[in-house]
């Protein structure tokens, strides 16, 4: 996650939980629905970027083992008072490697996060790294932004969009499916979701990603 969009979350993080209610994002719940008839109870699940422990909430209380890292001290303190997670971490997800050894998690998740950041191949080969044979592998990104908005090309990849005090991008989807073969990912489930942005009735395309790690 870029340095700007931390300090972002820092001064966010009381208001977080709320502000996605009002935005009306319910893209944690989406995904743990599309995650659920594939884990199980006592497997281990890291959540990249966990924030205060919304995407994470869920999965919980199914009875899964959670760990986190996140950039904000601020959004983990939340995150710790809802004793939600096993271990949760400090850590810049922008950073290679992760800190922690391979095959140490049976599935990985990360929502809201990954449109922070334009190439996405280190982290993909990191969370191919850290997961177990036949783990799964969550995670949304930003495909489309309002119609209001435009965003500037930069290859054929993603694009960036100034958004707030922070850049924000879009993949591709082309992008997203050859690079999760290179990784060893299969696709299990794709779904599009829209949600709205900062003004009123204007909503973005964000894609919901369940792959399962099948080796290269």
């Amino acid at each position: 996650m870029k340095i700007d969009s931390i300090g972002v979350h820092e001064k966010s993080a009381a208001e977080y939980d709320h502000q996605v209610r009002e935005y009306k994002w319910f893209g944690h719940e989406v995904l743990f629905g599309m995650c659920f008839e594939y884990v199980r109870p006592g497997e281990r699940l890291l959540d990249i970027g966990i924030g205060t422990g919304l995407s994470s909430s869920s999965f919980a209380r199914s009875g899964l083992e959670v760990f986190g890292i996140d950039g904000s001290r601020e959004m983990l303190n939340i995150c710790k008072s809802k004793e939600i997670a096993k271990d949760l971490r400090l850590f810049d997800v922008s950073r290679a490697p992760l800190p922690y050894p391979e095959r140490a998690f049976d599935h990985v998740i990360s929502c809201g996060v990954f449109h922070f950041f334009g190439d996405l191949s280190a982290m993909f080969r990191e969370v191919s790294r850290i997961i177990k044979r036949g783990g799964i592998f969550a995670f949304t990104i930003w495909a489309q932004p309002p119609q209001s908005e435009k965003a500037p090309s930069r290859g054929d990849d993603y694009s960036e969009l100034q958004c707030e005090a922070t850049s924000v991008f879009l993949h591709k989807r082309e992008y997203i499916g050859a690079l999760l073969q290179a990784c060893g990912f299969g696709i299990l489930k794709e779904l599009g979701l829209l949600a709205r942005s900062g003004r009123k009735g204007d909503a973005a395309l964000f894609r919901v990603y369940v792959v399962q790690e099948i080796g290269i």
